[in-house]
């Protein structure tokens, strides 16, 4: 829910400054403008970005899941937040007369790097079109990835396929040529599993759907009964 980790990462820093800057009558800052600049850098895109890594990061501390999905945002964001250095991971710089506005947790951070950093634990993968720009982006987003923050790709997603069994004509069989194209292309560039995901007519929505179209991409729905139950690590 990201209005209500965004809510909760607002309460968050601003209950801080307060703490930080309460009873301290020698200061020469002027709290209520530290608060007031806080506020505004809390309403800015940033902040949403930092509460969804804060709300990311607070599940490594919960029992009760066997896999966390970090469904990231675009490709740039998700770099930017994971390049963060461990000292400054957890609050956004707001400039001397607030830098360390919310807690630290630096320590969090990086167990949290450490862990996607682990083939053993973690498993980084992107999803792209079957086209020229998303995968050149795609690309572009795995060597930084790797490069800066040591994360190795698992695999990729193509995503959007067309059905072979619709659009029977001309039109749709130059799209899907087109797109046997850059599946090639993105086969040689990544060197990595592929997982190709259909166009469907509609979202699978709810847990139910979301398994069964993953058994069906994964392949899982086909197997004999007694090799269903399957663990991935």
């Amino acid at each position: 829910d990201q209005e209500k980790a965004l809510e909760e990462y607002r309460t968050q820093v601003l209950d801080h400054v307060h703490e930080m800057y309460e009873n301290k009558e020698d200061t020469q800052l002027d709290v209520e403008a530290a608060i007031s600049n806080v506020e505004e850098e809390l309403e800015s895109p940033c902040a949403e970005e930092m509460a969804a890594l804060e709300k990311f990061v607070s599940y490594f501390q919960e029992d009760g899941y066997d896999v966390v999905v970090f469904d990231t945002a675009p490709t740039g964001h998700t770099l930017r937040l994971l390049e963060l250095p461990s000292d400054w991971k957890g609050f956004m710089d707001l400039g001397s007369l607030t830098k360390g506005a919310a807690p630290s947790k630096g320590d969090q951070y990086d167990e949290v790097i450490e862990t996607m950093q682990d083939p053993t634990k973690s498993s980084f993968a992107f999803v792209m079109s079957p086209e020229f720009t998303p995968m050149m982006e795609a690309y572009r987003a795995a060597e930084d990835l790797k490069e800066q923050v040591g994360i190795e790709t698992a695999f990729v997603v193509a995503n959007y396929l067309l059905p072979e069994e619709y659009g029977d004509n001309a039109f749709f069989a130059n799209r899907r040529a087109q797109q046997e194209k850059y599946l090639g292309e993105i086969k040689d560039r990544f060197e990595t599993p592929m997982m190709l995901a259909p166009l469907r007519r509609d979202e699978p929505v709810g847990s139910d759907e979301l398994s069964a179209f993953g058994e069906e991409l994964t392949g899982l729905s086909e197997l004999p009964k007694k090799h269903e139950e399957v663990t991935i690590s």
